[in-house]
């Protein structure tokens, strides 16, 4: 775990621009996804006390549409996020093996259609998880998290990718627990301030999973 953080921070230091190009991406992302649910929270704000009946309708009907724009937003926002997030995944993979970013990381079509089957798969799974029971859908985050590492580095399809990720997290579940816990620490925080910090907190993050990956499978890291 340490090596792997030390790693991390000294890769982010060596390549800050070309990784915070890629996480800017993202960033910019997470501020439309704030900005579109934005009046989804002010109507939850103005109704916390409803004064009358009719009141009381109003909000219940306003409610009802917030819930289902803002599900579809959340649906979107979180696709549209997976899909930006793919350039800082593969520029993390490429510097396990010693290569430079490049904001073209974001634009090459290689394993594209599995990176985005496993992601609509990856999505609809934890929201079923989530919906069915809250528990199912947080051990289907936590297995499956290192599924975009087995696509983009070794062209994995979806169920390879979802196998592959829950065979490693499941068999180093003490080191992948720590990764998760300090992982979703750094991303929250990221998400902070309209998503600025995403520009430095996201790089970070991947860059050290990407280094948990390659030692969950025994590999040599450059």
């Amino acid at each position: 775990m340490g090596s792997a953080l030390s790693w991390a921070w000294t890769r982010l230091r060596m390549n800050f621009k070309g990784f915070v190009a890629l996480a800017a991406v993202v960033a910019v992302i997470q501020l439309a996804q704030q900005v579109a649910i934005q009046p989804i929270n002010n109507i939850l704000v103005d109704c916390l006390d409803p004064q009358s009946p009719g009141q009381i309708n109003a909000c219940s009907a306003a409610i009802a549409d917030g819930a289902v724009t803002g599900g579809s937003l959340l649906v979107i926002f979180t696709i549209l996020g997976f899909l930006a997030t793919i350039g800082v995944y593969r520029a993390g993979i490429r510097a396990t093996q010693g290569q430079t970013p490049s904001f073209a990381e974001m634009f090459t079509s290689e394993n594209l259609g599995k990176y985005l089957l496993f992601t609509l798969a990856y999505v609809g799974l934890a929201v079923l998880g989530l919906i069915a029971c809250i528990v199912p859908g947080l051990v289907i985050l936590f297995l499956l998290q290192l599924g975009p590492f087995y696509v983009l580095d070794k062209g994995y399809g979806v169920r390879q990718a979802i196998k592959a990720s829950a065979r490693a997290m499941s068999k180093n579940f003490g080191p992948a627990l720590v990764m998760t816990l300090l992982s979703t620490l750094v991303l929250i925080v990221g998400g902070a301030f309209y998503g600025v910090l995403t520009l430095v907190t996201l790089p970070f993050a991947t860059l050290f999973m990407a280094h948990m990956y390659r030692q969950f499978n025994g590999e040599a890291i450059r």
